[in-house]
Formats: structure tokens, C-alpha cells, sequence
């Protein structure tokens, strides 16, 4: 073996011969920060011998490939990205920014054949429908990883690449080479695919017990012979983080019977209102199904009664209201996981790897200032409706055009205020009219027409 190398040497001019490092395989070879979108960022240290081993799906035989994406460079799939050459003849072009004009331009200049994409940039490449604009015809491949996709995405981005096969891959930083892989299958949209290799998945129970399928549990992944990962010089939340060699994901999510994985939530974005488990993605799912949204995304506020609401912020490219999207999620998935607060954003917070930080969405909504002085009420009915909701809610501040379920009302509440209407009015009033009209103009609306309606 050659001699090694030391700096004086390499200094003074003097050349031992080939450079040897003097390190094995599982020394330490990089450390990768993870997103921080729960929390704060940790640093995943990483081995040679755990960025070389793989299971990845067989490649078709053939010569070079062409192979795009804008992840940043230290992020694992950025580094996983620039590995792609070493496992195939590639030329990879790694975008300094995602721009989704300048990529179509790109792949048109270029012929691109491989695409690596977050959700949220296929999402973008949709909606601003640059992939029409240009010739795309050469990408033969996207992937999607990094973030869950939603499930009504995928037949968008397959006409937007008609010649493209579609992919999704599960996996962590921490977790190394163990992850799930899928070809898109519209009998299975929701589905993020099986392991693959040694990869493993199992979905447990608090205890740690495996869930049977169709249950939702946490997700635990691990790749057989493969050396663990941990977090840089912090061997509590290493120990957290693991049992055994198997990964402690954070995910919630189930296996359906032919040991599909599909991912339901995080843990930490899990909202349980009323002591109900309702899951930010699927809500977030419905949303994107509505024509004029764009992005969204769910997340739980704090509740005085139920402890957890649930509220949305989304980004629409065409006009539409509140009540138009919360009717929209109320048809698909029941009332409790109706967001009861909407607010339209010019763009979602997203970290450099496209992930959106919805712990600063929490913070935003919590510092929303006060709206002032409520209004007061007129006429009949409101007087009426504004007694009924000071009793039931149990204060005072009650403005005709305040939200119920802002104030802290909820689905309890909500019958107790038609029953006393029904009693005051001797009106036919549905118990669903809270949730539909919930404020006190829209809810005296509905009982002036259902009034009026008596009497024809």
C-alpha cells in the first residue's frame, strides 16, 4: 500500500505517492440535516459503508441517461441524486432553483430523460402547465419523493408527461437505504409502494406490536445488513429514534393486504379533535380534488372544548370561498374533519427541500390579532341567535358576523343552538345549519327563510 499522505509533506512539495485517507468504512462520511419541519433540524451522521449499499429497482440495459433535479445539494435526496452517476452512466443537471418554465425549457434543450421531484414541484409544473409549453416528450421517468403526494396529482402529472412512467419512493435520512418503491397505479393511488431489496416495513401499535391490514399504526423501517444511522453527537434522540436496528419513522400509516404501505399522516401533524384522530393529509387529499386549489395544507389549533380543530391554508388559482371549500371537504369526508378555519396565502412556508413548515402556520394562526368590537345584531332574529350562542358558549363577546366554531363552539354545541331556535321559531331547522352558516347573520338568514317558507 501506498504511504500516507500528512499536510507538512503535501506542503513542503514532497509526493509520497497516491493520497490515501485514512478511514474505513465505518467512519464517518457526511452528515445530512434532516428537514426540521416538526421541530429543529438534527444532524444525521452517515457511514461510507451506509451511502454505498442500495436496493434500488432493476434498470433497464442501455447507454447513458439524462437526469434532472433541484434538490438541494444537502438534503439526502440531493446526495442520493449526485450518486445517481455512480450507479449507471448518467449525466445528472442539478438545478440551482426550481423554476418550472426554466426545467421544461431544460428538458426540451437537453432531452432530459430522468425527472427527481418533491410533490410540491410536480404541483407547480401542473398548475402553471409549462410542460405544454415546451417539448417533453424525451423524459421517460419521475419520481416523486420526500413528501407525501396527493393521490389526485398523479393522473395530471401523466398527461403532463404522457411518456413517462410515474414512481413514488418512501424514505428518511435516518433510515439509509431502507425505503418502499411504486410504479404509479391508479388501482392504487394512495399507496407509496412495498419495500424493496432487504427493506423492510412493519406498522405497530404503541408497544411496538405489528397492526393487521387496513389498521393504522406508526411506520418502522429498516434494511437488513445495513449499518444504522444516528443523530451527530446525540445519542438520546439516536436511542428515541431507534428500537433495535428498526426505524422509528414518526409516520402513522397502514399495510393493506398485499403489503402495500400508505402513509396517513405524521405523528406531530396527527389532529385530534374531540377525541378523534383526523389526518392532515387526508383532508389536505380533498382539498387539492377542488379545481381552484392549488396547495394546501391542514393542521391543527388549539380548541378551549374539543382540544384540537382543524383549520387550512390554502393557495388557489381561481376565485372561491370558505363555505365553497369547506361543502366541497364536507361531501367527502363527514363534518368532523371539515376545516372550520380557512385562510387564503399567496404561497405556503416551505423549507429548501419543498416540504411546507406547517409549525409556522400554527404560529400564524395563534398570533391572528383580535377582529375588535362585534358587531351588533338587528331585527328579530339575530337578537335570538346571538342569546342562543352566548348560553351555550358561555360568554358574552358575540358579534353577528363572528364564526361559531372560532368562538368555540363544536358539534355539541351546535345542535343545542338549532334545538333553541326550533323551540323559539317552531321552525323545521336541519342540525347540519350551524355548520353551513356559522355566523350569526347567516344562521338568522336561514331561519327568516325558513320561516318564510312555513308560511307558503
Amino acid at each position: 500500500p501506498a504511504e500516507l499522505a500528512h499536510p507538512q509533506q503535501l506542503e513542503a512539495g514532497h509526493s509520497p505517492g497516491p493520497l490515501r485517507v485514512a478511514a474505513g468504512t465505518d467512519d464517518l462520511a457526511e452528515i445530512i440535516y434532516t428537514s426540521g419541519t416538526t421541530g429543529s433540524p438534527k444532524g444525521v451522521a452517515c457511514s461510507h459503508r451506509s451511502i454505498l449499499v442500495h436496493d434500488l429497482p432493476p434498470e433497464p440495459q442501455g447507454g447513458p441517461v439524462s437526469f434532472a433535479h433541484a434538490f438541494p445539494i444537502g438534503t439526502n435526496a440531493g446526495q442520493e441524486c449526485l450518486r445517481m452517476p455512480l450507479r449507471r452512466p448518467a449525466t445528472a443537471v442539478v438545478l440551482p432553483s426550481f423554476d418550472p418554465e426554466r426545467l421544461c425549457a431544460l428538458i426540451a434543450g437537453r432531452r432530459i430523460q430522468r425527472l427527481q421531484l418533491v410533490p410540491a414541484m410536480a404541483q407547480m409544473i401542473v398548475t402553471s402547465q409549462a410542460a405544454t409549453r415546451h417539448d417533453v416528450s424525451s423524459v421517460e421517468r419521475v419520481t416523486l419523493s420526500s413528501a407525501p403526494t396527493p393521490p389526485a396529482l398523479l393522473p395530471r402529472l401523466s398527461a403532463a408527461f404522457p411518456n413517462a412512467s410515474l414512481w413514488n419512493a418512501y424514505a428518511l435520512t435516518e433510515s439509509g437505504s431502507a425505503r418502499t418503491v411504486m410504479r404509479y397505479d391508479p388501482s392504487r393511488p394512495g399507496s407509496v409502494g412495498r419495500p424493496v431489496g432487504k427493506s423492510e416495513v412493519r406498522v405497530v401499535d404503541d408497544a411496538g406490536d405489528d397492526l393487521p391490514p387496513g389498521e393504522a399504526g406508526e411506520v418502522w423501517l429498516r434494511r437488513t445488513g445495513s449499518p444504522r444511522r444516528g443523530y451527530y453527537r446525540d445519542p438520546a434522540a439516536t436511542a428515541a429514534a431507534f428500537a433495535g436496528d428498526w426505524l422509528r419513522t414518526g409516520d402513522l400509516g397502514f399495510l393493506d393486504e398485499d403489503g402495500y404501505l400508505y402513509l396517513v399522516d405524521r405523528k406531530k401533524d396527527l389532529i385530534i379533535s374531540g377525541g378523534l384522530n383526523i389526518s392532515s393529509v387526508e383532508v389536505e387529499n380533498a382539498l387539492y380534488e377542488h379545481p381552484a386549489v392549488l396547495e394546501a395544507a391542514v393542521f391543527g389549533v388549539a380548541h378551549d372544548v374539543l382540544g384540537q380543530d382543524v383549520a387550512a391554508a390554502v393557495v388557489v388559482g381561481s376565485a372561491t370561498e370558505t363555505r365553497e371549500l369547506q361543502s366541497f371537504v364536507r361531501q367527502r369526508l363527514g363534518e368532523h374533519k371539515v376545516p372550520r378555519q380557512v385562510a387564503f396565502v399567496d404561497r405556503l412556508p416551505r423549507n429548501e427541500a419543498g416540504k411546507v413548515l406547517k409549525r409556522e402556520l400554527r404560529e400564524r394562526f395563534a398570533a391572528q390579532p383580535s377582529s375588535g368590537a362585534p358587531a351588533l345584531p338587528s331585527g328579530d332574529v339575530e337578537p335570538a341567535v346571538v342569546a342562543g350562542w352566548q348560553a351555550v358558549l358561555g360568554r358574552e363577546d358575540v358579534g353577528i358576523h363572528d364564526d361559531f366554531f372560532a368562538l368555540g363552539g363544536h358539534s355539541l354545541a351546535a345542535a343545542q343552538v338549532v334545538a333553541r331556535l326550533q323551540d323559539a321559531f317552531e321552525v323545521d331547522l336541519p342540525v347540519t345549519a350551524v355548520f353551513e352558516r356559522p355566523t350569526v347573520a347567516e344562521l338568522a338568514a336561514a331561519v327568516g327563510d325558513a320561516l318564510t317558507e312555513a308560511r307558503h
